[in-house]
């Protein structure tokens, strides 16, 4: 499928390029991201290139996994990566990453309402244009920055349990919630403080 630009007051959503791969590079040598989502470890040059030809532009290609690009408005710098995947017949699976100089900004939570309202309108036709799917999220224990965004989005809240996405061959212990169309806009309630406080780490 075509990629599906998106903008909202502050930034513009489009696909990841070659010129944005020594960004990618630099943001995935962060500790955050190492610890608390599935980038390669040690995260070399070539990963950042690999995304780009073995998961954004296939992803695209077949409509299965959509990947975008978050930058500000009339600035080309990639700020992070956000995506939607397709994981089954009644479900997608959002995950997100933003870079270390651009956190505590609320671009990440601005991004994910962005794309999920678009997801709602039922355009993806996969899964033979079912329309209205649930998007899960999902976080390691720990990573309160991913909460925070959810919770802030809208996500209800589904207690923890073993990840469906293995980490190098294993499925730590995640939080997980769901949104649907009429759980937007949030902020949700019912979430837990412990998945909402920030780490000292």
């Amino acid at each position: 499928m075509d990629v599906v630009p998106l903008e909202t007051d502050r930034l513009i959503l489009d696909a990841p390029t070659d010129s944005d791969i020594p960004y990618i590079y630099a943001y995935c040598q962060d500790e955050l991201i190492q610890h608390y989502t599935t980038v390669p470890q040690p995260y070399r040059l070539a990963d950042a290139e690999g995304f780009l030809t073995k998961v954004v532009r296939p992803g695209w290609e077949s409509g299965t996994e959509l990947t975008w690009a978050l930058r500000r408005q009339n600035e080309p710098t990639i700020l992070g990566v956000l995506s939607l995947r397709d994981w089954n017949e009644t479900q997608a699976m959002v995950g997100f990453w933003l870079g270390a100089p651009w956190r505590g900004n609320g671009y990440m939570p601005e991004a994910v309402a962005a794309v999920t309202d678009w997801f709602f309108t039922g355009q993806w036709t996969v899964n033979d244009g079912i329309p209205n799917r649930t998007i899960l999220w999902e976080a390691m224990v720990g990573n309160s920055g991913s909460a925070l965004v959810a919770q802030r989005v809208g996500f209800r809240y589904t207690g923890t349990g073993r990840s469906e996405i293995g980490r190098f061959g294993e499925f730590p212990e995640s939080h997980r919630a769901e949104l649907s169309a009429s759980d937007r806009p949030g902020p949700a309630t019912g979430w837990p403080s412990e998945a909402l406080t920030v780490s000292a780490r």
